[in-house]
């Protein structure tokens, strides 16, 4: 799955990342804090000018996840295939 390395990275850092980083943005490649910023944008930026053009994880360090609500897929119109 994309990027299970870096949102395994985040989890087992949370809490640090909370204490020094939280409401911002935080670009994480394979296990490598590259930044922390103050706009979605910004990280962006600075991971393609790092990376070039590819798939990047920049992930809002924020204590309360969103919860993630796809009626479709709860009422069984649409499903997830594997």
């Amino acid at each position: 799955m994309p990027f299970d390395r870096e949102r395994a990275y985040y989890e087992q850092h949370k809490e640090d990342l909370l204490r020094h980083h939280e409401g911002k943005f935080v670009l994480i490649v394979g296990e490598d804090l590259v930044g922390s910023f103050d706009a979605q944008g910004a990280a962006y930026e600075a991971g393609i000018a790092k990376y070039g053009n590819v798939p990047l994880f920049i992930k809002l360090v924020q204590r309360d996840e969103p919860k993630v609500s796809i009626p479709a897929m709860t009422l069984g119109f649409i499903g997830a295939r594997s």
